[in-house]
């Protein structure tokens, strides 16, 4: 018999999902809440919008202001920070929320 697969209620979905399993680009208190809050799906879903943000923003994450934002990005992506998780356009007209 194998262990239940543990679930989260997803901040983005806004139902009972299944939780993240897999490595966190995120570090801190910041990943433990995104640990508690998000689930695979959502986390999965921006793994892809993180590369649209990265390269829209031109982000370089050896600085940390640019960490910094791409961590903002990311609460606004999984509605941890209030928001709808629409990111927008962006400055180059191409990004926008899932």
């Amino acid at each position: 018999m194998s262990d239940p697969i543990p679930t989260v209620m997803c901040s983005r979905h806004k139902q009972e999902l299944p939780a993240i399993t897999s490595r966190l680009t995120f570090s801190g208190p910041f990943a433990d809440k995104i640990r508690q809050h998000v689930s695979q799906r959502a986390w999965s879903e921006w793994l892809d919008m993180q590369i649209k943000v990265i390269n829209e923003y031109r982000l370089h994450l050896g600085e940390a202001a640019h960490r910094q934002f791409l961590e903002e990005m990311a609460a606004k992506f999984f509605c941890l920070d209030g928001s709808d998780g629409d990111l927008g356009a962006g400055p180059e007209g191409g990004l926008s929320g899932v």
